[in-house]
């Protein structure tokens, strides 16, 4: 048989072959791969071709390898166990390597500290670096290939961009000891009010739910704007104006009485928390476990 000029196989024809050897026959093994037994026979032909040798002895009834079939299926059982510890590989991912994650400002000092606590202890070769941003930040580096994934409060429609909601949080409004504890949506124009950064889940959240008591950020009295949380609790507690925030953000400071809450008439808040990354992107191992661990939330921190 003339051998065909390099070599140039696949690995469906490899898994043919040694499907048959392992079946015992064409028949069988079309089966146990659900693959017409045509189709089999024309792999295995177009191997003998390539090769330029017969693997096969089809003189006899039961599957027989030649001497080059045994040198060849040799050498499939090997490129198959490697393919096998490539996948593996690619599964445990790179030992040492650093997993990159964009996170605003509440879930990055709030919950994930004690997420990636529960992934050292049972997968401690995980490492992760996280990069504290606003929203609107975090969804453009992961869209940007800058991090593997986001952990947000604000969803931007993307079709390239996957959202997995993990926890639903309440944003309240807070004053400086002393201040009143009830008011209404309107009464916020009249106070002196600290703000977050545009592109902030928090201000997008409080924005929308003050425009349906027909209370517009132009008609605020803006005193400060504020880029994280802590920055916003010193403000407050500075007695520089009031100011939305996430509960999560202040059980200390209601406990020892340094802030107040103040309830707004009618006002309920929430805002939902989400997991954001590349749809079509491959992630590494250490990736999908910290994705895993967040949605085990079921709104819980």
């Amino acid at each position: 048989m003339k051998k065909k000029s390099g070599l140039n196989f696949d690995l469906k024809q490899v898994i043919s072959y040694l499907g048959v050897i392992r079946e015992g026959s064409f028949t069988k093994a079309s089966r146990k791969l659900k693959v017409g037994q045509s189709t089999i026979s024309h792999q295995i032909n177009s191997l003998e071709e390539m090769l330029g040798v017969i693997l096969i002895d089809r003189k006899v009834k039961d599957i027989t390898l030649t001497p080059e079939g045994i040198i060849f299926r040799n050498f499939c059982d090997r490129l198959m166990e490697n393919v096998e510890n490539l996948k593996n590989d690619f599964q445990k991912g790179i030992p040492g390597t650093v997993t990159k994650i964009s996170a605003s400002s509440i879930p990055s000092t709030y919950i994930l500290p004690g997420i990636i606590k529960k992934i050292n202890r049972h997968s401690p070769d995980c490492l992760y670096s996280v990069d504290i941003a606003n929203s609107r930040e975090a969804i453009e580096f992961v869209k940007e290939g800058k991090v593997e994934a986001g952990v947000v409060g604000k969803i931007i429609s993307n079709s390239g961009l996957v959202y997995e909601l993990f926890y639903s949080d309440e944003i309240v409004l807070v004053g400086p000891p002393g201040s009143s504890g009830s008011i209404k949506a309107g009464d916020i124009k009249e106070m002196p009010f600290i703000t977050r950064e545009k592109g902030s889940g928090t201000r997008d959240a409080y924005e929308k739910a003050l425009l349906s008591y027909r209370v517009k950020p132009s008609d605020m009295k803006i005193v400060f704007e504020c880029t994280t949380s802590e920055m916003v609790k010193k403000s407050v507690i500075s007695d520089l104006g009031i100011s939305f925030i996430s509960r999560l953000a202040i059980g200390d400071e209601l406990k020892s009485g340094t802030l107040n809450l103040i309830k707004v008439d009618g006002l309920n808040i929430r805002r939902n928390f989400y997991v954001v990354y590349l749809k079509k992107k491959v992630l590494s191992r250490s990736c999908m476990i910290f994705i895993s661990e967040l949605t085990k939330m079921n709104g819980r921190v």
